[in-house]
């Protein structure tokens, strides 16, 4: 199945990633799979590279939906259906191809959101000007790699707290200078969208205490807000709001209100925080108000995502929480340093969702933002500058983000990006990307563990399989898997990520060379699947790598960039068998009999599962314990084990 050997010496070395530019030729990056709500307005912009930037064509395209030169499908999203689009990009440089898939459903955000929020570099205090520095430089540097969200976070009508006739918030002035009158922030969204990327806000949970104690009446009802609110139910970390009580008539009418002025100011993502009190125990979960609020949503009639924090939320909301949302946090604020949540803290909450067998695409788990780059210039838990993750941690935080899926939203300063080559290469490279935005959306499965270092894999479309190697450790570590264990033949193909390059495998399966406090990302494509599509350009060597859909293609000049160091990937003849057989190379299911693989035993070499023995070795320094390692099989790995899902009604 899966083996780890720690280097012995203590070896520490630096991780790589492909630094390289994207070829010339133009590619079809990012998102193939799409989601708006049937009668809203449509604004998706394709990912593409290329130099020189390449121009868009597209054919098949539904009733009322147009496509700009630049890769904007805009206009009014049609009626509920799978809409194929036959997209083309052309330059000087050559041609792609590829089917983007929009699926006009109430269920959005089919692949995890990607973006950008003000609050890691900016705390409760960006501007407007600030915004769309941001923002356009997100659109030259992230938006061809899919990050299409610009979203302004915490206390947006601070410092002058304006409220309107009906009891809501106003943007600041004095900050937001567009925002006249009762428009708030649609100047704003305008100018976010002309750049062909959508726009988000933060609101806090409940209804502003001064339009209580004002007892406001409540547009469109004949309610006032004194009604709505719920003054036993504060926030127990922000003053500015009450709860509202959300089964109520007056609780649900405040909500309509608030999110009809946000459709009219033409909003696509709402985070709502203080959805969860985790300062008690048991925490509580604001469920009453996640209901009225996914009402108010649809009868919006916008295709807006519905963002909830903070975390941790707990694995027994699960299903309400997939009725109500796109997207919740696993776990408290996510920081660098000084955060409230911790990295192996990510790990440990990913471990438990992974366990949770009903979630499907529209509906994902949130490890928080990206605190990576440049954090400033007012970062709000520490000085502002870089990054305190090593390169190695922060290939730990993109890959495990990747792989879960988690949504990629980045929280650095980007404008500081143009400077920060490493830092795009990290965040934009399309072979990781394509992991995190597959179109089958299956969640990862956590399957081996020894101490510090852990295996992942997620089953990705096609028949493909992405496994994820961390070492949290303070030495490098070779780990391995089998093909076996994916249920793949040996002629299956295996592509590093990071570095954009094939592998040669001549062993039983990839054999990698992880560096401390590091991760590896590799894709095995099963022998049937291997025919390139539109992220690679022919001849690039990709391993049907690319773009997930795999119905693209490409041609031009330049090459594609399997440029920089190797990760260590090499050939593995260490890795054992699982010791299970597999007839054709099917996906048939590998559980060991009576459930369970083998325990670790810390100092003991003996297995003490009830099942058979795993087959697995375990080689710490120079010593090496066949069959009876200290490894934890934590579950199955058969390829199709993921299959199971429902969709939910939101």
């Amino acid at each position: 199945m899966s083996s780890f050997e720690r280097h012995a010496g203590a070896a520490q070395t630096n991780v790589t990633i492909a630094m390289a530019p994207a070829p010339v030729a133009p590619q079809i990056v990012g998102t193939t799979v799409f989601s708006s709500k049937p009668g809203s307005p449509l604004l998706f912009t394709v990912g593409a590279t290329g130099t020189p930037s390449p121009t868009f064509s597209a054919t098949r395209l539904p009733s009322g939906v147009t496509m700009s030169r630049t890769g904007t499908l805009s206009g009014t999203t049609p009626a509920g259906g799978s809409y194929p689009i036959a997209v083309t990009i052309t330059s000087s440089a050559g041609t792609a191809t590829a089917t983007i898939t929009l699926l006009a459903q109430d269920t959005l955000a089919a692949t995890p959101a990607m973006g950008w929020n003000s609050y890691d570099s900016f705390g409760s205090s960006v501007t407007e000007d600030e915004v769309m520095q941001a923002a356009e430089a997100q659109q030259s540097i992230l938006l061809p790699a899919g990050y299409r969200y610009v979203v302004v976070d915490y206390l947006w009508f601070d410092p002058e707290d304006i409220i309107d006739a009906n009891g809501r918030y106003l943007p600041s002035p004095s900050r937001f200078p567009s925002a006249t009158g009762s428009s708030g922030f649609k100047s704003l969204a305008d100018r976010i969208h002309a750049l062909g990327l959508n726009f988000g806000i933060h609101i806090m949970r409940g209804v502003p205490r001064g339009s209580v104690s004002k007892n406001t009446p409540i547009a469109g009802s004949s309610y006032s807000t004194s009604d709505a609110a719920n003054t036993n139910d504060a926030c127990p970390w922000d003053g500015h709001m009450w709860g509202v009580a959300g089964a109520t008539a007056a609780g649900k009418a405040w909500y309509d209100s608030i999110f009809a002025q946000y459709a009219a100011w033409g909003i696509d993502f709402v985070k709502v925080d203080d959805m969860l009190n985790n300062s008690v125990s048991p925490m509580v979960y604001h469920q009453a108000e996640a209901d009225a609020i996914r009402s108010a949503i649809d009868q919006t009639g916008r295709s807006i995502v519905f963002s909830l924090s903070p975390g941790p939320m707990q694995t027994s909301d699960a299903a309400d929480l997939e009725a109500d949302a796109n997207q919740w946090r696993l776990v408290n604020d996510f920081w660098d340093k000084n955060g409230l949540s911790t990295l192996s803290g990510v790990f440990d909450a990913a471990a438990s969702w992974q366990a949770v067998s009903s979630l499907s695409p529209g509906h994902w788990p949130d490890a928080d933002m990206l605190p990576l780059g440049w954090l400033g210039p007012r970062c709000p838990v520490h000085a502002s500058g870089p990054t305190a993750f090593s390169h190695n941690q922060q290939v730990t935080v993109m890959t495990l983000w990747t792989i879960l899926p988690s949504p990629l939203i980045f929280g650095g300063n980007e404008p500081m990006l143009s400077g920060d080559a490493w830092t795009a290469a990290l965040l934009t490279n399309s072979e990781v990307i394509a992991v995190n935005q597959d179109p089958d959306g299956k969640e990862a499965k956590l399957v081996a563990q020894n101490g510090s270092l852990q295996t992942w894999r997620k089953d990705l479309s096609g028949g493909r399989v992405a496994v994820a190697f961390f070492n949290s450790g303070d030495a490098d570590a070779t780990m391995s898997i089998t093909f076996a264990s994916l249920g793949m033949l040996p002629m299956a193909t295996v592509r590093d990520a990071w570095n954009r390059a094939d592998v040669n495998v001549t062993g039983d399966g990839p054999s990698v060379d992880v560096p401390y406090q590091a991760a590896a990302l590799v894709v095995v494509t099963p022998p049937q699947v291997g025919m390139p599509d539109a992220s690679t350009p022919e001849g690039g060597g990709s391993s049907g790598m690319g773009s997930s859909s795999g119905m693209g293609s490409s041609s031009g000049s330049g090459s594609s960039s399997g440029s920089g160091s190797s990760s260590g990937l090499s050939s593995n003849g260490t890795g054992s068998s699982v010791g299970s057989a597999m007839a054709g190379g099917s996906n048939s299911s590998r559980e060991a009999s009576g459930g369970s693989a083998g325990m670790v035993a810390d100092g003991g070499l003996s297995e003490t599962g009830r099942g058979t023995p795993s087959g697995c070795s375990c080689r710490m320094g120079s010593k090496e314990h066949d069959g009876g390692a200290t490894f934890l099989a934590l579950a199955a790995l058969a390829a199709g084990s993921h299959s199971r899902r429902r969709r939910s009604r939101s």
